[in-house]
């Protein structure tokens, strides 16, 4: 079974049932998709939204899960990179702990899509604007507009360089993609967007029907461990299973 790896944020949360749907309806063998996403997710750092607490990217259990399954090959995307800038990591801390996890990947990868962050929206908005929804995203962050501008364009650029690892590529981020909001891909633009990223994902396959029809039902699941509440709760994986297609959540 082809297995899939997405890993990211709220992009990836948002824009789920568009992967999903598109997966199914461009993927004409069954297909495995494992996400580990969230809003305000890390790579390195525990991270509470609305009272739910995910552990880092580093520490949730896809990979021990990758290692019970043993996939043959993994197509894998790493995505919404940038959110532990937020939480006060800079880009050198933040990018060893994106590199951690493409080195997991790369185990039994056949190919990582790494994609770059949004500079340009970055360098187009106003230290107000930027303040206006650093407060409202992320209330407890101390980032300065300066510190974001310098410290995202370093982070984005280096991103771009682990395009010399052999089993890697990279994307950047098309600026027509974001609106007011810096950080989230605008709902009308998901669709192309991931058509992108997951044709460079899976090469071999002709991603060309963009979900037409979300899947909204995926937004039901929820990872296979967090917290509320300070209370551990598990949910069973795959979340979903549609004609041999498995969905699981981390």
């Amino acid at each position: 079974m082809r297995t899939i790896v997405v890993i990211g944020a709220s992009n990836v949360t948002f824009s789920l049932p568009v992967i999903w749907s598109t997966l199914r309806q461009s993927l004409a063998d069954p297909f495995r998709l494992i996400v580990a996403a969230g809003h305000g997710r890390s790579f390195g750092l525990p991270n509470t939204f609305l009272g739910r607490t995910l552990p880092s990217i580093l520490e949730c259990d896809l990979w021990e899960s990758l290692t019970q399954l043993k996939p043959a090959s993994v197509h894998a995307i790493v995505t919404d990179v940038g959110n532990d800038l937020l939480y006060g990591a800079d880009s050198v801390q933040t990018m060893h702990w994106v590199t951690e996890t493409i080195s997991r990947l790369e185990a039994n990868a056949a190919n990582i899509v790494v994609t770059g962050l949004p500079v340009g929206t970055l360098k187009d908005m106003s230290a107000r604007r930027f303040e206006f929804f650093r407060r409202i995203m992320f209330p407890q962050s101390t980032l300065t507009f300066e510190a974001a501008l310098d410290e995202s364009e370093t982070l984005h650029h280096q991103l771009l360089r682990t395009e010399d690892k052999v089993l890697v590529s990279t994307a950047t981020p098309a600026e027509k993609w974001y609106g007011l909001d810096p950080i989230h891909i605008r709902r009308h633009c998901r669709r192309e967007a991931w058509q992108q990223y997951l044709s460079m994902c899976i090469p071999d396959t002709k991603i060309n029907h963009c979900g037409l029809i979300p899947a909204w039902s995926v937004w039901k699941g929820a990872a296979k461990r967090r917290w509320k509440s300070s209370r551990l709760l598990t949910s069973q994986q795959p979340v979903q299973t549609i004609n041999k297609n498995e969905l699981w959540l981390f």
